[in-house]
C-alpha cells in the first residue's frame, strides 16, 4: 500500500513560519510540512484559538450576557415566565462558564472537522492520508477563527452590543430575521469562508487532490452546514425559543 504523498517543500520553515503563512500563503505552509507532521502542528494553533477565545469571553461577557441589554430584553418579552427564568439562568451560567464552552467547542470542532476531511480524502478522493494529517489541516485553518474572535471582541467593545455580524447578516432586514433565508445569512461569516478556503487548500496539498476539487468539496459541505444552521434557527424562533447570545 502506498503511503501519503506530500508536496515537496521548497525550503524548510519552522512551526512559527508555517503558522504565520497560513494567513497569506497557506499553500506554502502546507508544502513545508513533513510526511509525518508533529503533534505540535495541530496543538499549538488550537491552543492559540482557545486562549484568544477565553480572553474574548472575559473582555466582553459584561456586554454579551447583560440581561439589561435591549436585544436580550426583546427576547425575554416573548417568553413565558418559566422560560424567562430558565433563559436568565442560562445567561448567568454562560457568563461564568462560557470560556470553558469556547475551549470545548474548539477541540470538538477540531476532532469533528478533521474526521470529515479524513473521510473525504480517503473515501471520495481515495487518498492514503492519515487522520493526524487532517488534524494539522484543521489546526492551521483554525487560526482564522482567532482573527475572527479578535474582530468580534473589538466590535462588541466599540458598539457595546452583545451580537455583531462579520458577514452578510448585517444586511438582513428585521422582517427577514425569522425566515430561513434570514437565519441562513445570519449564520454566514466571511471568516468562515476564509477558513473554508484554507481547509480546501490544505486538503489539496496534503492529500494530493486537485485544488479546485478539494476547495469545491469543502465549500459544498460548509454550505450544507450553513443551511442547516439557518433551518434550525428559523425553527427555534418559530417555536418561540429564546437563544442565549454566543460568541
Amino acid at each position: 500500500m502506498q503511503g501519503p504523498a506530500f508536496p515537496e517543500a521548497q525550503e524548510s520553515l519552522d512551526l512559527k513560519g508555517r503558522l504565520l503563512r497560513v494567513f497569506y500563503a497557506p499553500r506554502r505552509s502546507f508544502a513545508a510540512l513533513s510526511e509525518d507532521p508533529d503533534w505540535l502542528d495541530w496543538f499549538v494553533p488550537v491552543l492559540i484559538v482557545c486562549l484568544v477565545g477565553a480572553a474574548s469571553h472575559f473582555l466582553t461577557r459584561d456586554i454579551v450576557y447583560n440581561p439589561e441589554a435591549q436585544l436580550i430584553k426583546d427576547q425575554l418579552q416573548v417568553l413565558s415566565e418559566e422560560r424567562r427564568q430558565g433563559y436568565l439562568g442560562d445567561l448567568a451560567q454562560a457568563r461564568e462558564k462560557g470560556w470553558m464552552w469556547v475551549v470545548a467547542g474548539t477541540f470538538s470542532s477540531l476532532v469533528l472537522v478533521s474526521g470529515i476531511l479524513w473521510l473525504l480524502a480517503r473515501f471520495v478522493f481515495t487518498s492514503e492520508v492519515s487522520y493526524r494529517t487532517m488534524l494539522v489541516v484543521k489546526g492551521y485553518a483554525s487560526l482564522i477563527i482567532a482573527v475572527e474572535r479578535v474582530m468580534h471582541t473589538l466590535l462588541i467593545l466599540v458598539w457595546q452590543t452583545p451580537v455583531v455580524q462579520t458577514g452578510p447578516g448585517f444586511l438582513v432586514p428585521e422582517t427577514m430575521v425569522h425566515s430561513f433565508a434570514g437565519q441562513t445569512l445570519l449564520a454566514v461569516s466571511f471568516f468562515d469562508l476564509w477558513q473554508v478556503m484554507v481547509l480546501g487548500l490544505g486538503l489539496a496539498a496534503l492529500a494530493r487532490v486537485p485544488t479546485k476539487k478539494a476547495v469545491f468539496a469543502v465549500l459544498a459541505l460548509w454550505l450544507f452546514f450553513v443551511m442547516g444552521m439557518g433551518m434550525l434557527g428559523s425553527l427555534a424562533l418559530a417555536a418561540g425559543t429564546g437563544q442565549v447570545p454566543a460568541q
